[in-house]
């Protein structure tokens, strides 16, 4: 069975999951410019937990993750504290700032799923509100928080819409689906397959918009956009 939220590159499913809360005060994005190894504390001497990829495995572009804390060493270097793509959910480490460029969270997206709606926030004040369709009890939205890891753009008559929008969380229940890992994805929505009203629990946990407003989405919200699910 292929999944309803098969990308044109790569499918992208989402499920339940139970990651680190979300950080509204998120102001800044770091973007990496190079491999950059990940540590349990803000130290060069501290262990190894994982390592950021400098580009995004579907689309090369470049890795972005939201900056939750910052903190200085003993020697003055500036570490910074960022959620963490891929499984298990809901990790974060230590980069180092050197490593990174940066540019200002200005958007923000809070999705609740219980009244079925979708809040884009700039610079802190609502700036709209839409419906969406979220998952079904059998294939929940995860909760927490996460961000926009890559930008898709679909092929003319795709069932998605014109965009996808690739978050940082990975399904706990389809560990493959359509082809893919089971990563989460924002879309819109076309096609008899996805054709349920807006407003509704019907999806595989992925979140559909309106094709109109996943569009300007796909053009305001840049890589590592943080993204709240309640």
């Amino acid at each position: 069975m292929r999944s309803a939220c098969a990308l044109t590159v790569a499918a992208l499913t989402l499920l339940v999951a139970a990651p680190t809360p979300a950080a509204p005060n998120v102001t800044r994005i770091a973007k990496l410019f190079i491999a950059t190894p990940v540590r349990a504390k803000p130290t060069a001497a501290s262990r190894v937990v994982a390592k950021l990829a400098a580009i995004r495995p579907i689309t090369s572009q470049q890795t972005a993750v939201p900056v939750l804390r910052t903190a200085r060493d003993n020697k003055g270097d500036q570490w910074l504290k960022v959620p963490l793509p891929g499984r298990p959910l809901g990790r974060t480490g230590w980069i180092q700032a050197a490593r990174v460029t940066f540019i200002p969270a200005h958007w923000r997206l809070v999705v609740d799923r219980k009244t079925r709606k979708a809040t884009v926030y700039r610079d802190g004040k609502v700036f709209e509100r839409v419906p969406v369709v979220v998952g079904k009890p059998s294939t929940p939205t995860p909760k927490g928080l996460f961000f926009v890891e890559e930008h898709v753009r679909q092929a003319s008559g795709s069932e998605l819409g014109p965009w996808a929008l690739a978050t940082s969380a990975f399904s706990q229940v389809l560990q493959e689906f359509g082809g893919s890992p089971g990563q989460v994805a924002l879309h819109g929505r076309a096609g008899p397959l996805l054709a349920d009203p807006l407003g509704t629990a019907a999806s595989h946990g992925c979140i559909r918009f309106d094709n109109a407003v996943i569009r300007q989405l796909a053009q305001r919200l840049p890589n590592g956009t943080p993204i709240e699910i309640r």
